[in-house]
């Protein structure tokens, strides 16, 4: 026989027995939505994971860290390597570098106050010129400003980091998310100063200015040549709250900053200029009577010419003895978990196509033992044995089709409601403004398809054993019977 007439006499065959097989079916449907439905949960977190990663990140940046003295593979102890500005201009001559910019940790150097309050977090040093392009992003304010005396950019959350003497904080109120919505200060407005702060008292310096040696009374961005020095009895030329002589100059706040996942201390710190970093450094050792003291940074951030390049150049650098560490670590380690979630999910989901497949093969049991009289007559007729096996997998095949083609229709029609209501809970939780998206649920078009096939699979293995049930009925025998 025709495969096209096995095909018709499946159909027909199913169309006799409709109340069956729509409830056949339906079982196929509720497998297949569910192996769908958990697989694309996976898929969405993993997409919505991904693209807020690349959104808040650089794929293209290697983050170097010192590493201390420690062993080689040979048995020998290399000394630890310099991580000052001979670091950085090491990193920039290496291929494939686009650009290095250091950081500098100055918490323990500097005093910051607003009126009675005393802030007591995170203070770094690095070129604002270069943090947008790290990753920062501001919500209120920005970087264009960077030129600017004194500028510095607040973390929009760092009033729970100020208190006065007797520890009490400023007021301030969560919203729904847990950042601060309501707060007693306005960073862009009100006035912020900062001294160098004497290391062996945990007091303000006094007679504290800054000047650069050109005049220029403009802080650097960090990438100038020239020179920074600091003068203890030279009046500042920049706007401050307090007379120079005081020892104390006022921030210029040109923005705050928000979360990003580059840096999760972005909302929660406060960063300066490098170069005034550097300069605060100097005159708190000064204060402090320290000497000889050797300038180190927290972290140097490399930036490649293309993210390809990042595996050659990292490995460069840790043959020189430094530690690293790359944005794409975080993306590939978050990948592999929502691997194994979505094969648990998958795994869930399998359980319902399990029973379906049972369905199916109590239908195609039934339908053997219905029609045992038309198979005797068919075997009579000479009809080949392969042709009577390959219709009852054909009737059983068209159930897992019409089963997985109408369960992945309802399927998208879920994942796409999924995500409308994730986007209205989720939108305060995740800033989409750069690219990021909310999405829960995903079904691309490699899982629709598999969906499909699979269902098909199952159907066709369900009606295995009954299919193989009637070509081994005797053709007299059934005739007989009937």
């Amino acid at each position: 026989m025709k495969k096209s007439d096995l095909f018709a006499m499946a159909w027909e065959n199913l169309r006799n027995r409709r109340t069956r097989t729509r409830l056949t079916i339906a079982g196929v449907v509720v497998g297949t939505c569910a192996i769908i439905i958990m697989v694309s949960i996976g898929v969405g977190i993993d997409k919505m994971i991904t693209s807020q990663y690349q959104s808040d990140s650089t794929l293209n940046k290697i983050t170097v860290y010192p590493m201390g003295d420690y062993t080689n593979d040979s048995g020998e102890v290399q000394k630890e390597m310099p991580f000052d500005d001979s670091a950085v201009n090491y990193f920039s001559k290496l291929n494939n570098v686009k650009t290095v910019v250091p950081t500098l940790e100055v918490s323990s150097y500097i005093n910051i106050s607003h009126g009675k309050y005393t802030y007591n977090s995170s203070v770094y040093g690095i070129p604002l010129k270069e943090m947008e392009m790290l990753g920062y992003k501001t919500d209120q304010g920005g970087f264009d400003k960077y030129r600017e005396k004194n500028a510095a950019l607040f973390g929009n959350q760092i009033i729970q980091f100020f208190s006065d003497s007797q520890g009490n904080n400023p007021k301030y109120k969560y919203d729904e998310n847990y950042n601060i919505s309501e707060s007693e200060f306005d960073f862009m407005k009100d006035t912020f100063t900062f001294c160098a702060k004497n290391q062996n008292s945990d007091s303000e310096g006094g007679n504290y200015s800054l000047t650069q040696e050109n005049g220029n009374d403009e802080s650097s961005t960090g990438s100038s040549s020239q020179p920074s020095t600091v003068s203890p009895s030279q009046p500042s030329t920049g706007s401050s709250s307090q007379p120079s002589n005081g020892g104390t100059q006022r921030f210029n706040v040109i923005g705050t900053l928000k979360k990003a996942s580059n840096d999760s201390e972005a909302a929660t710190a406060i960063y300066i200029d490098l170069d005034l970093a550097k300069q605060i450094i100097n005159e708190s050792n000064r204060l402090s009577n320290i000497r000889n003291y050797k300038l180190t940074y927290s972290s140097i951030n490399v930036y490649c010419n293309d993210s390809k390049d990042v595996a050659a150049v990292k490995k460069e650098i840790q043959d020189k003895g430094y530690s690293c560490s790359t944005d794409d670590e975080g993306l590939q380690e978050q990948k592999k978990v929502m691997r194994v979630v979505q094969l648990i999910l998958g795994a869930i989901g399998a359980v319902s196509m399990f029973v379906a497949a049972f369905g199916i093969s109590n239908t195609m049991v039934m339908s053997v033992f219905e029609r045992t009289k038309e198979i005797g007559i068919m075997k009579v007729l000479g009809c080949d044995i392969k042709d009577i096996k390959d219709m009852f997998l054909y009737e059983a095949g068209i159930i897992g089709l019409f089963g997985g083609t109408i369960g992945i229709i309802i399927s998208y029609i879920i994942s796409i409601i999924a995500n409308l209501v994730a986007k209205k809970v989720m939108s305060g939780m995740i800033d989409t403004s750069m690219g990021a998206k909310i999405c829960v649920s995903s079904i691309p078009l490699w899982l629709a398809l598999l969906g499909i096939a699979f269902s098909v699979g199952v159907g066709v293995l369900a009606g295995l054993s009954p299919a193989n049930k009637s070509i081994k009925v005797s053709a007299l025998t059934a005739i007989h019977n009937e």
